[in-house]
């Protein structure tokens, strides 16, 4: 708590909000999806990227404040999409998950056979698990090689336009505090050509949706991304075939009631997959059989997937090649007050979510973690830039 108040002594109280920055937004039923006449209409003129940064220095400023950051609260999850996952998660070893079992069978490639006469394969996976995104991204790659066109997710937000961006996710299109695994996936999607499906605008007001418990707030969500799959998938092409990906829900039962609901309205009955957690972390992914912990989820097929490195501090994203550790410019450390920094690769937009992204206190000295490529490093104060973005080639 010293270190918090040190901190908190540099910063405005009145930015300490735990509300959402009030982005303007088209309600569904004053456009439709259809309509492309106003396709650019709908892309505020408004620093969207400096919103969201505003939104997380208020966040940071709570957790100064002396907030506390409990597992499943709103405030755990901003700091682990800022890259704190030590400020809210305990200790690797302190509440153990499932132990992973030995890999018998390929899991993409059982996946895939399983899901080889299906229209609809859902996958329900934990919020924040990198290595259970990672793996998506490569069962997104081979389930669109076997015809796979559409994607679905309760955790995109896209404009009436549709995806603004032909090639990444940008930070207005998505729940502000999904990490960038989130982006490094969407980028995979659209690589391969899917078409992208999102639960559209479900709420009426920022005050209803306040006042709902995260629970809640998921079950609507995924109601709202049924009716969307289905209106804007298979009212026009009975054929589809269509990924959902889907964030875990609250108990079998949930799980089960999102199933029936594309049941009902499809007519096609979904191949459920799950992904758990799993520990030792140099695992590999691997099939749960029905008799272990498959028995207690709605899925048809559940896989343990290993949990990823921690190196220097920062959680990896699972990818056990090619992943670098890159330290923060020096220029770029926080020295009075908490620095938002953020890597992009170059050519991405100033609104494109990162590939990574770390708040860092007076005192840290935490890595950013990045695959191969060319990057541009930017960095913030709630006061704005601290320079010119460094660029950084990671090999």
């Amino acid at each position: 708590m010293q270190r918090r108040a040190a901190c908190l002594a540099a910063l405005m109280l009145a930015a300490c909000s735990a509300e959402p920055p009030p982005l303007r937004v088209m309600l569904a039923d004053e456009m439709s999806r259809d309509d492309t006449s106003t396709e650019q209409d709908w892309l505020v003129e408004a620093d969207l990227a400096g919103d969201a940064r505003a939104f997380f220095f208020a966040q940071a400023g709570l957790y100064l404040a002396g907030a506390e950051p409990t597992p499943n609260s709103k405030l755990a999850d901003v700091l682990r999409a800022m890259g704190r996952n030590d400020l809210v998660d305990p200790e690797a070893d302190a509440d153990p998950p499932n132990g992973c079992p030995h890999q018998w069978v390929e899991p993409i490639e059982m996946i895939a056979r399983a899901a080889k006469t299906s229209r609809i394969v859902m996958i329900e996976s934990e919020r924040h698990a990198p290595a259970q995104t990672a793996f998506l991204e490569d069962l997104v790659t081979r389930l669109a090689a076997d015809g796979f066109s559409t994607y679905a997710d309760d955790g995109l937000t896209l404009g009436p336009g549709g995806a603004a961006h032909p090639d990444v996710l940008l930070v207005s299109e998505g729940l502000v505090t999904r990490d960038p695994a989130l982006g490094r996936l969407i980028r995979e999607v659209k690589r391969n050509r899917l078409t992208l499906i999102d639960a559209g605008v479900w709420w009426a007001s920022a005050n209803e949706l306040a006042s709902l418990s995260p629970a809640a707030q998921l079950s609507r969500r995924q109601s709202a991304l049924a009716v969307q799959i289905n209106r804007r998938t298979f009212a026009r092409d009975p054929s589809a075939r269509v990924i959902i990906h889907t964030e875990r829900a609250s108990g079998p039962a949930a799980a089960e009631s999102f199933k029936a609901q594309l049941v009902e309205l499809t007519g096609h009955v979904p191949l459920m997959v799950a992904l758990r957690d799993c520990l030792p972390s140099y695992s590999e992914p691997a099939y749960m059989p029905s008799h272990g912990e498959g028995a207690r989820l709605a899925a048809d097929l559940a896989f343990a997937i290993p949990r990823p490195e921690v190196k220097e501090g920062r959680v990896t994203s699972g990818r056990r090649q090619g992943e670098s550790v890159v330290a923060v410019p020096p220029a770029f450390r926080a020295k009075d007050q908490p620095v938002l920094v953020e890597a992009r690769r170059e050519g991405d937009p100033d609104l494109a979510v990162p590939d990574d992204r770390l708040l860092l206190f007076p005192g840290d000295r935490l890595p950013l973690i990045l695959q191969p490529g060319e990057y541009r490093i930017e960095a913030w104060t709630k006061n704005g830039p601290l320079s010119e973005p460094v660029p950084v080639s990671v090999n």
